[in-house]
């Protein structure tokens, strides 16, 4: 449904017949997906359609896209809007909730926690932000990824409440809302010149707690926390870039970079091999190898003029620390895991060329995916803080650095020719 629209937006004739219609407009449509979604509702809480209320739900949560799509293909984008579709959100996705909640699926205090902060981040933050700054009321991408995210919990639990046999982690996906609730808010309140430096000093808490985690012993939530990293390493250069930073912004985020690439993985390579000569061999070179990244980065590689825009000499440290957490986790064989960590060292120092993920790969992806897959990558890690498989989480960091690999070689096959 979403994918026709897009298709269809393409066409300036259906753009100018949408942008003719008044029942077309994105903020008729933040009307309409209410009261489909409300509709929905009703029949599952209390008509029994269990079928229909969740068909309805999912059509209401998909034209939660489809109001954006259509402002901005057609220019249809007003300030009234930027404030009714967070809240045709809250008053689609919060009743439902509730209704959960009390019914013994989800947790009633975090539904009510979520409530009061979503209230504030709608009412009184817009508020002082209209009456005090010039700064957007309009959603970033934590309430985007947030509304996904609520809208599938809602879905999710329905599925549950029919008895699918299914994996219970819905309560890590509501705490997940709530910290991307407050995220958003929180981020709409400080000046955008300050965004690159927030997102690099979350990324090095992140690398902090993933520390005093591998002393833990609890390596499935170290890799946990370094992903979580390197999403907000992902975004402060794209922040930077758009927004300006500060002085320090480049050294705060090699700093967090050096944390969380590389001294938290480095302790769980030494934890991993029990603290024994090899151990400690393998991951001082890791260390060393990231070290050595991120000082040529600084030192040499920003100011080459021979390298293409988007282009990095050698692995970048996000990816490297990717395969070390996933060798880590999916072998238990010893060398198996020093012959990775070796390969990684090799290709984090060399002069092979890798394509960044942010500023290349990520922005050809049209930006209604970017949102769809932050949403997975939450889902996938709610359901891994549930399930601390690290077979499966290892599995997956690896798959990810090979698709990585795959698409940044041909892409710079394609700069070469």
């Amino acid at each position: 449904m979403y994918l026709g629209f897009v298709a269809a937006l393409k066409s300036e004739r259906v753009r100018s017949y949408v942008s003719r219609h008044w029942y077309y407009h994105p903020n008729a449509i933040c009307v309409w997906r209410v009261f489909i979604g409300l509709s929905g509702i009703l029949l599952y809480f209390v008509a029994g359609q269990h079928a229909w209320g969740i068909l309805l739900f999912t059509v209401s949560a998909v034209l939660d896209g489809v109001d954006g799509l259509i402002a901005r293909r057609c220019n249809l984008i007003t300030p009234f809007g930027e404030e009714l579709d967070p809240l045709c959100d809250k008053l689609t996705y919060l009743p439902p909730m509730f209704f959960f909640a009390y019914m013994g699926l989800i947790d009633v205090r975090a539904v009510w926690a979520l409530l009061i902060i979503e209230a504030c981040g709608q009412f009184l933050i817009r508020y002082i932000i209209k009456r005090f700054t010039k700064f957007s009321v309009a959603a970033n991408n934590f309430g985007k990824i947030k509304a996904v995210l609520c809208f599938a919990l809602i879905i999710y639990c329905a599925l549950l409440g029919d008895a699918f046999q299914l994996p219970d982690f819905s309560a890590q996906m509501l705490y997940v809302c709530i910290i991307l609730s407050i995220s958003s808010s929180v981020f709409k309140t400080i000046p955008n010149r300050f965004y690159a430096d927030i997102l690099s000093i979350l990324n090095l808490l992140c690398g902090i707690t993933g520390i005093f985690l591998v002393f833990q012993g609890r390596y499935v939530y170290t890799a946990i926390a370094i992903v979580a990293g390197q999403i907000f390493d992902l975004f402060d250069g794209r922040m930077a870039e758009k927004h300006g930073g500060t002085k320090f912004g480049p050294w705060l985020d090699d700093i967090a970079d050096l944390v969380s690439f590389g001294v938290c993985p480095g302790l769980l390579i030494l934890f991993k091999g029990n603290l024994e000569l090899p151990s400690f061999i393998f991951g001082i070179l890791y260390f060393l190898a990231i070290g050595f990244r991120l000082w040529r980065y600084l030192a040499h590689d920003k100011d080459d003029k021979t390298l293409p825009p988007g282009v990095f000499n050698g692995l970048p440290s996000p990816a490297g620390a990717m395969v070390a957490l996933g060798a880590c986790l999916f072998w238990t064989n010893l060398w198996m895991i020093w012959a990775v960590i070796l390969l990684i060292s090799y290709l984090l120092v060399s002069h092979i060329r890798f394509v960044h993920f942010g500023r290349v790969i990520l922005r050809r992806v049209p930006r209604t995916f970017v949102v769809i897959f932050g949403f997975i990558i939450v889902f996938i890690i709610a359901y891994l803080i549930k399930t601390r498989d690290p077979e499966t989480l290892g599995a997956l960091l690896l798959i990810s650095f090979l698709t990585y690999l795959i698409t940044s070689s041909k892409m710079i096959i394609t700069k070469g020719t």
